[in-house]
């Protein structure tokens, strides 16, 4: 093998805090290396034999290097080429210049005119602004669960596309992909090929999400404001009822120890890798006298110097960010719950069983019911009848 030249599909070499984020693009695979390390792949990559390449580096540096575990750790990667196989090439990027124009001079002058007027008519109009009462748009209990459930998808899908196109404009192959969290289907934006741009770059594709809400949540106050005459109409009272679900998920993003898109901002602008769950292994040492806490192991040699510095800090932010959770669930969630739950009691128990509002209350009810206790279940079974297959075969 010391004779051996190894062949690479094109890499990025990005600088970081704690060293060099090295990665192809085209596979999505990337690995931060320590200085010394990524001196000994610019070597190896330029066609230095693997032999020599093990002297240079114990030369350089005054030490040996294990050759054959850094170069397997390199294959793994996907950033050695097999024999024959050919240069990986850049994926196609599409979008690109539509990228470009949703974050042009007067796409930002756009947006901060309809947020700029959206903001002066919630002064200037008092029914305008955001309040829980706004989500029940219609009496009907059940066409505000059915409605508002139609309207999210759009919205969501509107964040996460500009989560793309902000990442589009730098010519990255960035996709949208159907995701799950609890038992609902979700859509994301891969955003990992980010890391062949500087930190720099990086910070606009991740708040781009936050900007097209806030830009939705302007648009839609201004629609229910061009209705207004003697009351809102009702495609106004829907505008605002899918305005404060828009609100609800904006200020979830800034619960960043559930790893939102603040969160990926802030451990940027720290220079981390990992600092969530390396502050979460901190507070489990250091509660591990509880029943049932196990202690975690601090001295995992993938965590980087700089996560585990920033670690007491973030743990910190991670309990407050629990009583803010909290905080804003008692203020902006907790009276949703209870108006709905207000309604439902008293049709039912003052309503007529021939009249709609009674029936209208039992199917809303049993919608609720399907959420929250009937499709957890089935998720769940789902979940454990499939485990077998995931599960290695035991040996005989």
């Amino acid at each position: 093998m010391s004779s051996t030249r190894l062949e690479f599909h094109p890499l990025t070499y990005v600088p970081e805090r704690d060293g060099v984020t090295v990665g192809r693009v085209d596979a999505t695979s990337f690995a931060l290396l320590p200085e010394d390390g990524v001196a000994l792949l610019r070597r190896l990559a330029d066609g230095m034999p693997v032999g020599e390449a093990e002297q240079w580096y114990r030369h350089t540096f005054g030490e040996p290097v294990d050759m054959a575990d850094f170069v397997d750790t390199l294959r793994e990667l996907g950033f050695v080429r097999a024999d024959g196989e050919p240069p990986a090439t850049a994926p196609e990027v599409r979008f690109r210049r539509l990228g470009r124009a949703a974050f042009s001079p007067p796409a930002w002058a756009a947006y901060a005119l309809i947020v700029v007027a959206a903001a002066v008519a919630m002064v200037s109009r008092p029914e305008l602004r955001p309040h829980a009462s706004n989500v029940f748009f219609v009496p009907s209990l059940l066409a505000v669960q059915l409605g508002l459930a139609l309207c999210q998808s759009p919205a969501i899908l509107w964040h996460e596309w500009y989560h793309l196109l902000a990442a589009r404009r730098l010519g990255l192959p960035t996709k949208l992909r159907v995701g799950r969290r609890l038992y609902y289907a979700v859509v994301e934006t891969e955003l990992d090929a980010l890391l062949t741009v500087p930190a720099r770059q990086r910070y606009l594709p991740m708040l781009a999400g936050l900007l097209a809400d806030a830009v939705l949540f302007g648009a839609l106050v201004l629609v229910a404001w061009a209705g207004l005459s003697d009351g809102l109409s009702w495609p106004g009272r829907l505008a605002l009822a899918v305005a404060y679900t828009v609100l609800l998920r904006m200020s979830w993003q800034c619960y960043v120890f559930l790893r939102t898109d603040l969160y990926y901002v802030a451990t940027t602008a720290l220079g981390c890798t990992n600092l969530d769950e390396v502050s979460r292994a901190w507070l489990r040492d250091r509660l591990a006298w509880l029943p049932g806490v196990r202690r975690a192991d601090l001295a995992d040699a993938d965590w980087s110097p700089r996560d585990r510095q920033l670690a007491p800090w973030f743990a910190l932010i991670t309990c407050g960010g629990v009583a803010a959770l909290l905080i804003t669930v008692t203020l902006w969630t907790a009276p949703l719950v209870l108006e709905f739950a207000s309604r439902v009691f008293t049709a039912l128990a003052h309503g007529s069983p021939t009249g709609p509002g009674f029936w209208d209350s039992v199917g809303s009810l049993l919608l609720v019911t399907f959420e929250i206790v009937l499709l957890p279940l089935l998720a769940g079974r789902t979940r454990r009848r499939a485990a077998p297959a995931t599960e290695p075969t035991p040996a005989g």
